[in-house]
């Protein structure tokens, strides 16, 4: 039990630094790069995508002409996002780095991969 417990400390500080480092780069303004849907190889992005995400982890939204904001988490690789008066969205995050941000979706059963680029 001695040994378990430095271990779990550990474990929980390795996990709090990563997740705090996701923090910090996805923070700021995000617009599409390219959103692939698989199945066709067809994109989607035609630039209408735009995200915000701010420290106070609350975040806004457009795509297409539907605007939302509300509440974000990271968590285990996904993005958890609350618009307000809706339910939770989950969508795993692919990549996340100083410069890109790019999920994992699934609209009716479909993969889609939307690869985000970082404003400057």
């Amino acid at each position: 039990m001695k040994t378990l417990v430095p271990v779990l400390l550990a474990f929980l500080l390795f996990n709090c630094e990563n997740n705090t480092a996701d923090y910090q780069h996805i923070y700021g303004e995000w617009v599409c790069s390219s959103w692939i849907i698989e199945s066709t190889g067809s994109d989607r992005c035609n630039d209408n995508v735009y995200f915000k995400f701010n420290a106070d982890k609350t975040y806004s939204s457009k795509i297409d002409n539907h605007e939302d904001s509300g509440v974000y988490k990271l968590a285990n690789g996904l993005l958890y996002s609350t618009p307000k008066g809706k339910l939770k969205i989950g969508v795993e995050i692919k990549t996340l780095n100083a410069d890109t941000l790019q999920f994992i979706m699934s609209r009716s059963g479909e993969k889609e991969v939307l690869t985000l680029a970082k404003m400057e």
